[in-house]
């Protein structure tokens, strides 16, 4: 219980960093990222450009509301589902759809949300689950 009291308290201040532009990261917060990163893939930008032309991937954009709408990435292959609310709608909006075999690729606006994201799609038996390296802003479409 004090674990997940402490990833949550930690979720919480990465999630307010990122919505300054300037993520203040806690050691204890680091340490839960440089975990969740030894866990979870990045996929490069241009290597993710690649497998969306194929049609070979899941997009999930795990930003806020008001995010998704100021810009993303044009995909028909993509669900929007908020870092926040990933275990509560995640089997509505995704395995309506998709399979926990299939592949995900995880962005957010610089990194965090998605990898620990990613991480948990992992705990949650999903088996194919990257992040985009470096978030929304190094992707150029």
């Amino acid at each position: 219980m004090k674990n997940g009291f402490a990833l949550l308290l930690s979720l919480i201040v990465v999630t307010g960093s990122l919505l300054a532009n300037e993520p203040t990261l806690s050691e204890e917060t680091k340490a839960l990222l440089k975990e969740a990163k030894s866990q979870v893939e990045p996929i490069a930008p241009q290597m993710l450009k690649s497998l969306m032309s194929e049609e070979k991937i899941i997009l999930i954009d795990v930003r806020d509301p008001d995010e998704w709408e100021k810009n993303t990435i044009q995909y028909d292959r993509q669900v929007k589902l908020s870092r926040g609310f990933l275990e509560i709608k995640y089997p509505k909006l995704l395995l309506e759809k998709y399979t926990k075999d299939d592949t995900f690729i995880l962005y957010c606006a610089m990194e965090p949300r998605s990898i620990f994201a990613a991480q948990r799609l992992l705990q949650l038996g999903f088996k194919h689950v990257l992040y985009l390296q470096g978030g929304l802003k190094n992707f150029n479409p």
